[in-house]
């Protein structure tokens, strides 16, 4: 029974992709919106930073990690000890991510204008690229959706073929 197959399955997964799967059950959040909201902030590069420039050209704030954690909240969290390098930890930044979600949806209704204040708040001016960013995010889940469904059906058949 050779079971180096099975093992080449699982090692094609990123190192903190259990993130997803653990921010998920302390937010109550779907594990795989929450890869969807990461893949599309930073295609899942855990060194993401991106810096974000008002109209004159000067630096207002920073994102960062998986999840793209604006540096805005750095003040209000300081308690929590989210500083611009504990917020580049794969696993904590997923789940300062996931954090940010569920309250969202706590404020908002578990709904795609809470996906969408994500990225853009709530703000009324804000509607439109809420929609936007909502609209990517439902894409990349239904793929991934999609995806993780495949992944499992080829999990069972290689593991039946290599078990019996």
């Amino acid at each position: 029974m050779n079971k180096l197959p099975i093992a080449f399955l699982f090692m094609s997964l990123p190192s903190y992709s259990f993130c997803f799967e653990e921010a998920g059950q302390r937010y109550n959040v779907d594990p795989i919106l929450i890869e969807a909201i990461a893949t599309q902030e930073s295609s899942l590069n855990p060194n993401a930073v991106n810096v974000n420039y008002n109209q004159f050209g000067d630096e207002v704030s920073r994102d960062y990690g998986l999840m793209q954690i604006n540096s805005d909240w750095f003040d209000d969290l300081a308690e929590f000890n989210v500083t611009e390098s504990t917020v580049m930890a794969p696993c904590f930044n997923v789940n300062l991510g996931a954090w940010v979600l569920s309250s969202n949806f706590s404020t908002h209704g578990y709904n795609w204008n809470s996906v969408g204040a994500y990225n853009a708040g709530f703000r009324k001016s804000t509607q439109n690229a809420r929609d936007t960013y909502a609209a990517k995010i439902k894409k990349i889940y239904q793929q991934l959706q999609l995806k993780n469904n495949n992944n499992h059906q080829q999990r069972k058949r290689v593991f039946r073929r290599y078990t019996e």
